[in-house]
Formats: structure tokens, sequence, C-alpha cells
């Protein structure tokens, strides 16, 4: 959550978190659905491959986050 907090500059931070999680429940229905589908055919190892694939994926988006800068510890403003 304190990601999305800085990504999203302090502004509208309810709104980029409502996004973040939509967005979060669309890939989990999507996953569940392929992963169901896959274990019914001969591809049996895919739905074990295709996570540690995402993960890996996602590895690499953090790390270029990280060295744009997007990552870095910064004052946010509060609101009171």
């Amino acid at each position: 959550m304190d990601t999305v907090v800085r990504l999203s500059g302090g502004r509208l931070v309810a709104t980029y978190c409502g996004a973040c999680d939509t967005a979060s429940g669309i890939a989990i229905w999507v996953g569940n659905r392929a992963v169901g589908a896959l274990l019914g055919t001969a591809m049996r190892r895919l739905p074990w491959v295709a996570p540690a694939a995402t993960g890996l994926g996602c590895t690499g988006l953090v790390a270029r986050l990280r060295r744009a800068g997007r990552l870095a510890p910064r004052s946010v403003p509060v609101p009171a």
C-alpha cells in the first residue's frame, strides 16, 4: 500500500488503491480460469511455470521502478 501512495504522489490515494485492487482482482480471476483450463490438458507443468515467470517479470518491473527512482523514499504530505 505504501508503494501505491508513493506512486500516486499523495493525491487521489483512494482512487489509486481502488484501481490497484480492481486490477488485482481481475488478474486473479483470469489466472484462476487459465490454470483451471490448463490442468485439464496435456500441459500440466505450465500452471507451475506460469507463476514463476510472473514472479520473475514482477521482480524485473520493481527493479526498473527502483532504478527510475520511483521507489525512493520521499515525504508525502498527509492531509490533516
